[in-house]
């Protein structure tokens, strides 16, 4: 296994827990049995009552009896949910590249050598994330990539092929977590991360609209899917129907257009406050903010919000950051 050399950047691991012992030493252990070995694991546990506690701490002898990784656990007394106990795990690391960790899944035996290796020869690059094989709780390929599972339209494919990453995030997140890096610098824009947003999806849109994010196609993580999943992806198409179909049952029309208004202007707070920010994502963002606003005021009366509707698709909004056609029958049939 190689080790840092005064060259070569400093390597972290962010890691959350909670209640993880199902799949927690699969994990521990592709986190050390890496060719380039991080400098630095920080686990931070959100008051785990399964013995999860226990074991991180014999882990972590087990890891400084055979290892030069430096290891920190953290415990929290109150529980801080998913995000904020990422942004504790990240904030106590001090290495210039940073990954995150879920409690569950499996890397690949190369994955902090080929993403750090990217990062090195792309310096303009922020954040780089990975596609990952979908596995299930036995280990078994569900036949099916991250990528895949995300069913990009058309249009997406080729902003992604343009490199037009913050114009997806416009719409939609494609960034996961376990499968993410990004460089120390990315914070200072950052941090902290907003309740409204999940950590992976705010700390990509930041990164894309400051400088640039690079989607590798290599499967660098076993994305395990099981039914604990704190944030898990739908395995199949008609999954992936079913839970939008669920997420708009949940959350009533007003209540969505409300999330995303904040959403958007959340960021553009954060961009007003840090203007570090490229003036193009600044402008799409403001579009994108504009196109909701304009949705939430639509008229009641039928054939008043038909028009509306028409009006707003002309303008290409509703394919460029909501869900297409899909979104202008939500509009017409809930008033």
């Amino acid at each position: 296994m190689s080790v840092t050399t005064s060259s070569e950047p400093s390597v972290g691991i962010a890691m959350c827990t909670c209640n993880g012992m199902a799949f927690l030493d699969a994990q521990l252990l592709s986190l050390t049995d890496q060719s380039r070995l991080p400098d630095r694991i920080v686990v931070s546990d959100d008051r785990s009552d399964d013995g999860t506690w226990e074991h991180l701490v014999h882990w972590r002898e087990r890891v400084h009896a055979s290892t030069d990784v430096r290891i920190t656990l953290l415990r929290n007394e109150n529980r801080l949910g998913v995000t904020r106990n990422f942004e504790q795990a990240i904030r106590a690391l001090d290495t210039s590249i940073v990954f995150l960790a879920d409690q569950d899944d499996v890397w690949r035996h190369d994955k902090i050598a080929v993403m750090t290796s990217y990062l090195d020869s792309h310096p303009e690059v922020l954040l780089v994330h990975s596609d990952a094989e979908l596995i299930d709780e036995d280990d078994r390929d569900l036949g099916q990539s991250l990528f895949q599972s995300l069913y990009l339209s058309t249009a997406e494919r080729a902003l992604v092929q343009q490199q037009r990453f913050f114009e997806v995030y416009c719409r939609r997140n494609l960034v996961t977590g376990t499968a993410a890096a990004f460089r120390r610098e990315l914070l200072s824009l950052a941090l902290p991360i907003p309740s409204e947003w999940l950590h992976d999806e705010w700390l990509a849109a930041c990164a894309a609209a400051w400088q640039a994010v690079a989607m590798l196609p290599e499967k660098l993580v076993g994305y395990r899917q099981h039914g604990r999943n704190a944030i898990g992806v739908p395995t199949g198409k008609i999954s992936w129907i079913a839970a939008y179909v669920r997420r708009a049952r949940v959350l009533p029309r007003d209540g969505y257009l409300m999330r995303k208004i904040s959403r958007f202007q959340v960021l553009h707070q954060r961009f007003g406050e840090r203007p570090v920010v490229r003036a193009d994502a600044l402008a799409l963002l403001v579009e994108a903010e504009q196109h909701f606003i304009r949705r939430r005021s639509f008229p009641r009366n039928p054939v008043g919000r038909a028009a509306a509707i028409v009006r707003e698709a002309r303008t290409q909004s509703y394919r460029r950051f909501a869900d297409g056609v899909a979104g202008m029958v939500r509009d017409l049939i809930n008033r």
